[in-house]
């Protein structure tokens, strides 16, 4: 049973029993109070009933002592002649029990009571009920037992007239109490069954769903924490997608990289060990396998520079920058002397928080990319400065530039803007992407700017507590 359901069930339950029990309290009061009222005239009834008897034998009582017989005769003759005992039902026995007059009534087969005494007694016959008075009087000067019996029945009757008539108020009160607790608990958990709706569409997929809950009590806070978590959920969910979606590119990036070297070193290979070659053929095939190889271990390592980054934080401690740049230029200085390009170092003296081999790897990355983008003779320049609450380091080259829409994707693994060169040097497309990665983790980005024809320039500020 739904939620709902058991409130209403419980509700009407509550109600029923709670008018069941008002009920059967007010018919049973009233019931209690009429038949005290007539209990109580009954015995004051009795009362008048003895005292007239005892007053009108005490006119008629001769002088004379009076058998038994004689006092039970003179007793008949005064209830006979009298007018107005002759409007009450009674039954009177002597002592000895022997039926002295009689109307109509009750007779009860009981212990009578003591002299003075008026008993009551409630007396069911078939459908009609009775209440039955007796009492013990001293009537010419013998005892006799007077009994007389009104019946009540429209007491009952009444009551259970009233016991109806609350059943059917009854009745209509729980259907129209229902009927408002029905309505009410709909309306109460609405928000409820709307959260339901909710989840369950979330489960199915559909993640762009919020519960449309606007009240201001417990469940509209309820509601809107749903939805924040629901937001919370979607963004997860589409961080996983963007995640798994780069990983899947990653990886079949990763394969093409491999592909085509390794086809490449395969059929070198392959031609090297199945037949004989000029001379200069065995030095070309051994060059293009030994470059391969290279350019695969390149990739191999920058790879692994990658893995390291994601496994661990780097330790920081205080570098000075001049020496960071310095570093990076002579680790760079073979293959500038080899393509021909210039590196000029404008760096000011500072200090930063720095992981020293990863930064100037990261110098060395981009001294690099700039080295491969610019034509032979050209210059790059490698400078630094000290910026408002922090240091900056920027890489300049004057060579080819990035075109508008390769720059969004530059830091992207593999990426690469113009594959065909980047292979001939060596490149494996994971430089800006680990350049990225160990900027990240000294609270910085990479900001390129690049005009084709004019050259790029990569900046690296360090801010707060790393400058």
């Amino acid at each position: 049973m739904k939620f709902a359901g058991k409130m209403i069930a419980l509700v009407a339950v509550l109600l029923a029993l709670s008018l069941a029990i008002g009920g059967y309290s007010v018919v049973s009061s009233a019931l209690r109070a009429d038949l005290q009222a007539a209990t109580n005239s009954a015995q004051e009834d009795m009362k008048l009933f003895g005292l007239t008897l005892q007053a009108l034998c005490l006119r008629e009582q001769p002088n004379q002592l009076l058998s038994d017989q004689r006092a039970d005769e003179q007793l008949r003759t005064v209830l006979r002649h009298s007018a107005v005992l002759q409007t009450y039902s009674y039954r009177i026995t002597n002592a000895k029990g022997a039926l002295v007059a009689s109307t109509r009534g009750i007779h009860i087969e009981d212990e009578p009571p003591a002299e003075g005494i008026v008993e009551t007694r409630l007396v069911q016959e078939k459908q009609a009920y009775y209440l039955c008075t007796r009492q013990r009087l001293s009537i010419l000067d013998r005892s006799y037992l007077l009994e007389r019996s009104i019946e009540i029945t429209p007491v009952f009757d009444r009551a259970r007239q009233n016991l109806r008539t609350y059943e059917l108020v009854m009745l209509l009160i729980l259907v129209v109490g229902t009927a408002i607790t029905t309505g009410l608990t709909l309306v109460l958990t609405s928000p409820i069954r709307r959260i339901s709706r909710t989840s369950k569409e979330l489960a199915a997929g559909r993640y762009d769903k919020r519960a449309q809950v606007k009240s201001q009590d417990e469940l509209g806070a309820m509601a809107r924490d749903f939805n924040a978590m629901a937001d919370a959920l979607q963004s997860k969910i589409e961080a996983l997608r963007e995640s798994a979606q780069r990983q899947k590119e990653f990886t079949a990036s990763f394969a093409h990289e491999l592909k085509t070297p390794l086809t490449s070193v395969i059929g070198y290979a392959d031609t090297l060990r199945s037949r004989a070659l000029p001379p200069e053929r065995q030095f070309e095939a051994a060059n293009y396998i030994f470059t391969e190889g290279k350019r695969l271990e390149a990739m191999s390592f920058a790879l692994l520079d990658l893995f390291a980054l994601d496994k661990k934080e780097p330790e920081r401690t205080l570098c000075r920058t001049e020496d960071l740049a310095k570093a990076a230029a002579q680790s760079a200085a073979y293959m500038l002397q080899q393509s021909g390009v210039q590196l000029e170092t404008k760096v000011q003296p500072g200090t930063i928080q720095a992981a020293k081999e990863l930064f100037v790897s990261l110098l060395f990355n981009l001294i690099d990319n700039a080295r491969k983008a610019s034509e032979p003779g050209q210059r790059i320049t490698l400078s630094g400065e000290a910026v408002e609450n922090g240091y900056c380091f920027r890489v300049r080259d004057r060579g080819r530039g990035i075109p508008p829409e390769a720059l969004a994707r530059i830091t992207e693994p593999f990426y690469m803007v113009d594959k065909s060169r980047s292979r001939a040097q060596g490149g494996a497309g994971l430089g800006l992407t680990l350049c990225q990665r160990i900027a990240a983790l000294h609270g910085a980005q990479l900001e390129i700017e690049s005009r084709e024809g004019q050259g790029t320039t990569v900046t690296i500020e360090l801010k707060g507590d790393q400058a």
